[in-house]
């Protein structure tokens, strides 16, 4: 799970996070992302010299699995719209995908047009 909280576009989730969260919870937000810096010695580096990342959400911060979750909600909000429209009453029925942690499965009797999944959520970072 902790590659999928590498990929978040801070940018974009705090984007997202203005229509949730009141002023002072966005600075508090906002300043968690900043100033973020990755020790080099646990990722294995050559050179054993921290740096600043710009991207994804603090590995070991309790905060971080509610922003991925509200990152990954935005994201399959966006999603939805491109899949297949249920048309027998089993599929009306049935989850329509199915999330746990960071693994996202979509369920459908169609076939999905995956590349048009890829292209939704490449927008969305």
């Amino acid at each position: 799970m902790s590659a999928a909280f590498d990929t978040i576009n801070r940018e974009t989730l705090l984007k997202i996070l203005e229509d949730i969260v009141n002023e002072d919870e966005h600075r508090i937000i906002r300043f968690l992302l900043s100033n973020t810096i990755i020790d080099t010695k646990v990722i294995g580096a050559t050179e054993k010299k921290p740096f600043f990342s710009s991207v994804g959400t603090p590995q070991g911060d309790s905060l971080s699995p509610v922003l991925f979750t509200i990152y990954l909600e935005h994201a399959l909000k966006e999603v939805r719209p491109v899949l297949p429209k249920p048309s027998t009453p089993l599929e009306k029925v049935l989850p329509r995908e199915i999330a746990y942690a960071a693994d996202v499965d979509f369920i459908a009797f169609q076939n999905i047009d995956i590349e048009e999944v890829g292209k939704v959520l490449e927008k969305c970072r």
